[in-house]
């Protein structure tokens, strides 16, 4: 036996834009209407249109709906529709672990592996049991997933039932700052690396990182570069002051962010850096970390002007140039890419002109002008 989809769920399917506006600006039962919901429903009209007589178990493998169809079971899991999942599974759609990616928004793309593993995301405990208890793979993926997103109850239930782990739930917990899960991963003999004191780091989580070198996590210098990169001063202290080695990257990153106390600090403390420190800083347009770098000796190179030029820091591009920074083909290039006019002519005004056609041979245009050109000059 299994659950059709609810009479209120039917109905809100069948209405249009309009009227399931004016539904949902009721007081009354909020639908879920999501995309394992739709698919379910397509693959009920799909068989309403046919004249075969099987049964519904074998209704999926019956229809000609396009192959995304088949991922109903994952992405139920994802939102916790565990009537959806019984119902897919019910009418013959298989497990389908293989990795996809589903456009969720305009701005989001989503990774949908497992149902296991979708579960353990959204933290849907009782979705994560029935797919195990009805064959649903799982891998370390799907500890990772919980750990990730703190949800204790399906990390323990994972590991309570065979569930394997590696490094990556560790990674993942110290991340996000999950403590209880970062705990009860070590306590039960998961393993970590280096990446755990970075990932700490990285969101400045200080005490996931001390308790990972409490209890003899190992870091490298992505620690420090880690906590440089998004500012956690504290983070950086406490590496430094307790023997973390740190290289050029925290420099370059604390300037690519515009972290001009950690970059200090680094230089202060006799932090390595190189020609990528102002080419970051260039590239954010961060002037002050910019100028910091080369009054106190940081060397830079054409990447400088480039960076600068790719994301239209024109302030970058004429302090660089002002004080005698290189620059190549790649600073009109990179500006003329990303349209950036007041970078393309103030290339131009001072000298930075490739020999066009010279590059439209590499680029097989018609008349010595690359297709980006064209369009900038068309808006011009």
């Amino acid at each position: 036996m299994y659950e059709l989809p609810s009479l209120v769920k039917t109905a809100y399917y069948a209405c249009n834009q309009i009227e399931r506006a004016k539904y949902d600006l009721l007081r009354t039962r909020h639908v879920d209407l999501r995309s394992c919901c739709l698919s379910l429903f397509e693959l009920f009209k799909a068989e309403r249109n046919t004249d075969e007589d099987d049964g519904r178990e074998t209704m999926y493998s019956r229809s000609s709906l396009p192959s995304e169809f088949g991922k109903v079971c994952e992405l139920a899991a994802l939102y916790g529709h565990i009537d959806c999942l019984r119902l897919a599974r019910a009418i013959g759609v298989p497990w389908d672990d293989r990795l996809s990616f589903t456009t969720l928004n305009i701005m989001s793309i989503m990774r949908i592996g497992s149902a296991c593993e979708m579960a353990a995301i959204s933290g849907n405990l009782d979705c994560l049991q029935y797919a195990r208890d009805n064959g649903c793979p799982w891998d370390e993926e799907t500890c990772a997933s919980a750990a990730k997103n703190g949800h204790m109850d399906c990390l323990r239930y994972a590991r309570d039932n065979g569930c394997p782990w590696n490094e990556i739930t560790c990674a993942k917990a110290a991340k996000n700052g999950h403590m209880d899960c970062l705990r009860y991963a070590r306590n039960n003999g998961c393993p970590w690396d280096e990446e755990t004191c970075a990932s700490a780091a990285k969101n400045g989580h200080m005490d996931c990182l001390r308790y990972a070198r409490d209890n003899g996590c190992p870091w490298g210098q992505k620690t420090c570069a880690s906590a440089a990169k998004n500012g956690h001063m504290d983070c950086l202290r406490y590496a430094r002051d307790n023997g973390c080695p740190w290289d050029e990257n925290t420099c370059s990153f604390a300037a690519l962010n515009g972290h001009m106390d950690c970059l200090r600090y680094a230089r202060d403390n006799g932090c390595p850096w190189d020609e990528m420190t102002c080419a970051k800083a260039a590239e954010n347009g961060h002037m002050d970390c910019l100028r910091y770098a080369r009054d106190n000796g940081c060397p830079w190179n054409e990447w400088t002007c480039s960076s600068a030029a790719s994301n239209g820091h024109i302030d970058c591009l004429r302090y660089a140039r002002d004080n005698g920074c290189p620059w190549d083909v790649d600073t009109y290039f990179t500006a003329l890419h990303n349209g950036h006019l007041d970078c393309i002519n103030y290339a131009l005004a001072n000298g930075c002109h490739p020999e066009m056609r010279d590059h439209n041979v590499n680029n097989g245009g018609e008349d010595g002008r690359s297709s980006d050109e064209d369009s900038v000059l068309d808006v011009a």
